[in-house]
C-alpha cells in the first residue's frame, strides 16, 4: 500500500461569543483536517493542533509531497521521514504539528487495513468508557454566566470541570474561583486553566489564594518559555501542577519529568508528534509517577483518536471533552455520542471511526 495524495481540509466554526482567556479570546475556531488516500482506496484522517494556516502552509508545500510513496501502514518509516531525516531538525513548532497529523491518519489507514478499532494496536482496549471532564468554562465579566455554564455542565452527568481563567489578576479572579466551587459543591472537581498567561510571580499570588478551594489542578501556569521555574512554583504549593499542550515530542516531557516540574501530563496527539509519540510520553510518565491527561481540543478527529490513546493507556485519567456547541464534534462520529455517568464510550469502528462527510464539508469548509 502507497500513500498516493494529502489532502488539507481547512474547517471554521464561528461561535456566537468569544472564549476568553488569560492572554485574550477568539471568536472562531478552525482546525486543519487532513485526509490521505492511498493505491488501495482506503482513507484515513488527521488532525493538526496549533495554527491551523501553517499547518496547511507546510503540508501543502512540501511535508505532504514527502509522504507521497510511504506506505502509511509502516508508521516508523513515516516518523522517521516526516521527523527525523531532514537536514535541519524540526525540534518543535508547526512542523511537528503538521507530521502529527499524518501520522495519525496513517494509523487510521492501518486499522481500517485490518478491519480493527484503532485501540487493538496501540495496547488493546483496558476500558470502553473514559471519564471525561468538560473545559468550556471560559472568563466572563459576569460570574453569573460562568457558574451557569458550571450547572449546564453538572447537568451532563459530568463530574469535573475546568475554567479558563487568569483574564485578571488573581485577587481579582479570586471571586470567580469562590464562586465556582461554591455552585459545583465540594466533591465535584475543579480545574483552573490559566493558558500561560502568568508572570511567576502573578502565579505564586494565585497559588496562594485560590489553594482553599480544592483545586483539582493549576494548568499551564507560566509560558512555556519560563518553564524552569515550574519546579519552584511547585515547591510553595499543593495545588497539583497540569501543563504539556505546548511540549513536543519525548525529548521534551523528559526534561519536564526529570526536572520535577510537572503533576499531570498533558500531551497532545496532534501536537506531540502523533499518536505513538504521545503513547510514548503516556509510557515514559507512568515510569516518572507522573499522572497523564491528555489534551484534547478540538475537532471530533482529535476526539476519536484520544479516545483511543486513552483506551489502550490504563494509567491516563480524564478526557478534555468540548461540552459546549462550539467544536465541530459530534458530526464526524456516524453514531451520536452519549455519556454515560459522566463517560464517553469509546468508538468501535475500524480505525479512528470518524468520517469527514459531504455535510461537514459543506457546512464548515474555508
Amino acid at each position: 500500500m502507497k500513500i498516493t495524495k494529502v489532502n488539507v481540509h481547512m474547517l471554521q466554526k464561528t461561535l456566537e461569543t468569544s472564549m476568553c482567556i488569560s492572554r485574550g479570546g477568539f471568536k472562531v475556531r478552525n482546525h486543519a483536517i487532513i485526509e490521505i488516500e492511498t493505491d488501495q482506496g482506503i482513507t484515513g484522517l488527521g488532525e493538526g493542533i496549533g495554527n491551523a494556516a501553517y499547518i496547511q502552509g507546510i503540508i501543502e508545500a512540501k511535508m505532504g509531497e514527502l509522504s507521497i510513496g510511504l506506505d502509511p501502514r509502516n508508521i516508523e518509516d513515516v516518523r522517521r521521514a516526516l521527523l527525523d531525516n531532514q537536514v535541519y531538525f524540526e525540534r518543535m513548532g508547526s512542523a511537528i504539528c503538521a507530521a502529527s497529523a499524518i501520522e495519525m491518519a496513517c494509523w487510521d489507514i492501518k486499522a481500517k487495513a485490518l478491519n480493527v478499532p484503532l485501540y487493538e494496536l496501540l495496547g488493546g482496549l483496558s476500558r470502553d468508557k473514559i471519564e471525561a471532564y468538560a473545559s468550556n468554562i471560559y472568563w466572563e465579566e459576569d460570574i453569573s454566566a460562568m457558574t451557569q455554564c458550571a450547572e449546564d455542565i453538572l447537568s451532563k452527568g459530568i463530574k469535573s470541570v475546568k475554567a479558563h481563567i487568569g483574564f485578571k489578576d488573581a485577587k481579582t479572579d479570586l471571586k470567580r474561583v469562590a464562586a465556582l466551587r461554591e455552585t459545583i459543591g465540594p466533591d465535584i472537581n475543579l480545574m483552573i486553566d490559566l493558558n500561560a498567561g502568568y508572570t511567576f510571580t502573578e502565579a505564586l499570588k494565585a497559588c496562594e489564594l485560590w489553594g482553599k478551594y480544592n483545586l483539582f489542578w493549576l494548568e499551564e501556569p507560566l509560558s512555556p518559555y519560563k518553564s524552569s521555574r515550574l519546579p519552584e512554583l511547585k515547591s510553595h504549593t499543593d495545588i497539583p501542577i497540569a501543563l504539556g499542550e505546548n511540549e513536543f515530542r519525548t525529548y521534551g516531557f523528559k526534561d519536564l519529568f526529570e526536572a520535577g516540574a510537572v503533576d499531570v501530563a498533558m500531551p497532545d496527539i496532534g501536537r506531540v508528534g502523533g499518536i505513538w509519540e504521545a503513547k510514548l510520553v503516556c509510557e515514559m510518565a507512568e515510569s516518572f509517577g507522573v499522572q497523564v491527561s491528555p489534551h484534547n481540543y478540538s475537532s471530533g478527529v482529535l476526539l476519536a483518536a484520544t479516545l483511543h490513546l486513552m483506551a489502550a493507556t490504563p494509567y491516563s485519567n480524564l478526557l478534555e471533552y468540548d461540552a459546549s456547541d462550539n467544536s465541530i464534534y459530534h458530526e464526524f462520529f456516524p453514531e451520536p455520542l452519549a455519556f454515560v455517568d459522566g463517560k464517553l464510550p469509546v468508538p468501535q469502528r475500524p480505525g479512528l471511526g470518524v468520517e469527514l462527510t459531504d455535510q461537514i464539508l459543506e457546512k464548515y469548509k474555508v
